[in-house]
């Protein structure tokens, strides 16, 4: 009797174990089946992951995503549930309620995505994804005041990509003076950048109050250059000519030239900017252009150039703008010494206008072997002309024996008014 008694408790202790343990079993195992499910990327499988782990809340928002995103299954309406179900389950998904708020906005219903957009916001307020879309909303609802303060802040983050911030708000057509106090930051490495886009996009008002805001600030030389540079294409010599002097006394402060020569650095005893009133150098195929210290007519330097033998090269070795006064008449100067240089072509100096159209002068050419010599070129500046470009230039020759070879100095360039 006692056997019997206990075959039933164990009878009785397994029917009551043995369910209790397929429960366990079924919840232990439900996230493992809903994750095999979810690993297969489709419609009946993801529901199926749903299904099996409903308190997956990933499960929930890749189901959004595959009714908001999916080509073959959109519907924004089936998005929109499973969206606010997954931020039901795990509300701080910023992601989520950034998804939710463009879903939205395609069902047509504004508030709602901007209660999304904003809380997405709150919950990561340095996220650049999200900043962007904040703004673009705000623009496309009208509100610029918003869209300002969320861009701004994503300037800061992206800086990579503030022109595509500047752009936008130009074409809005909105107060330039608006855009500059309101959008761009306000620090030194954000002036700098908004001048070149002004510049890259011509607008010349706009950059010379940007400028006045620079003035105080200690500035680098390109910015210098590339601002002076910018006014010289524009023809506002005046302008450039007075920040250009700002420029020369802060960069050549004791090495200043008491001369009555106009061209700036006509000995080229300072490095050569390449850029503002001073030398550009060009460039070509076959010519090394340098600054020798060891052959000179006086001073410290002269502008060498090498020619290899190997091209027949057409090229503006240097060339300065130079300030002129309109029917005045001028005396330009300046020596060559030629080693050797091959080729009819050899070397020259020349005048063109810069704001003035069909007016050029030039000096004989130099080739061969010589000492220094002095070349000249005199010329009425035109009525219109308010500027010129001084050259040291050599031209492609037409001839079959056109390679040219040697090296040239030049030293000394003047121009007077006479």
């Amino acid at each position: 009797m006692a056997m019997k008694g206990n075959d039933s408790f164990r009878i009785l202790l397994v029917s009551i174990i043995t369910p209790l343990y397929l429960v366990f079993l079924w919840f232990a195992f439900r996230p493992l089946i809903g994750e095999i499910f979810f690993r297969q990327m489709n419609e009946k499988d993801l529901l199926s992951a749903a299904s099996f782990d409903n308190k997956n809340a990933t499960y929930r928002y890749i189901l959004g995503r595959f009714y908001h995103y999916g080509s073959d299954a959109t519907n924004i309406n089936r998005a929109i549930d499973y969206y606010r179900s997954s931020l039901r389950l795990s509300p701080l998904q910023e992601g989520c309620w950034l998804d939710l708020s463009k879903a939205y906005q395609i069902a047509g219903l504004t508030k709602n995505a901007e209660t999304a957009l904003e809380k997405a916001l709150v919950l990561n307020p340095n996220n650049p994804e999200i900043m962007w879309e904040a703004g673009i909303f705000f623009l496309t609802e009208g509100n610029v005041e918003k869209a300002v303060k969320v861009l701004k802040k994503f300037i800061l983050l992206r800086s990579e990509r503030q022109e595509d911030i500047y752009d936008i708000f130009w074409k809005l057509q909105l107060e330039p003076h608006y855009i500059l106090k309101n959008l761009v930051p306000d620090f030194y490495p954000y002036y700098k950048r908004y001048l070149f886009y002004l510049i890259s996009t011509e607008r010349i008002t706009e950059s010379k109050e940007l400028w006045e805001r620079l003035e105080n600030l200690p500035m680098e030389d390109e910015l210098f250059l590339r601002y002076i540079d910018f006014l010289i294409s524009k023809r506002l010599y005046d302008e450039a000519e007075k920040i250009w002097e700002i420029f020369v006394d802060k960069k050549f402060k004791e090495k200043r030239e008491d001369k009555p020569s106009l061209p700036w650095n006509g000995g080229f005893e300072h490095d050569i900017q390449n850029s503002g009133f001073d030398w550009r150098i060009g460039r070509a195929k076959g010519v090394q252009v340098f600054l020798d210290r060891d052959v000179r007519i006086s001073g410290d330097r002269s502008l060498g150039v090498k020619f290899d033998g190997t091209e027949n090269p057409d090229i503006t070795i240097a060339s300065q703008i130079v300030r002129v006064v309109p029917k005045a008449k001028y005396l330009l100067r300046g020596y060559i010494k030629v080693n050797s240089l091959t080729t009819t072509n050899g070397l020259f100096l020349s005048v063109d206008g810069h704001d003035c159209k069909d007016f050029s002068k030039r000096s004989e050419v130099v080739t061969g072997t010589n000492f220094w010599r002095e070349l000249s070129i005199e010329f009425d500046a035109p009525p219109d002309c308010n500027a010129i470009s001084v050259n040291i230039r050599r031209e492609k020759s037409q001839k079959l024996n056109n390679k040219i070879s040697g090296i040239a100095w030049i030293d000394e360039i003047n121009l007077t008014q006479r």
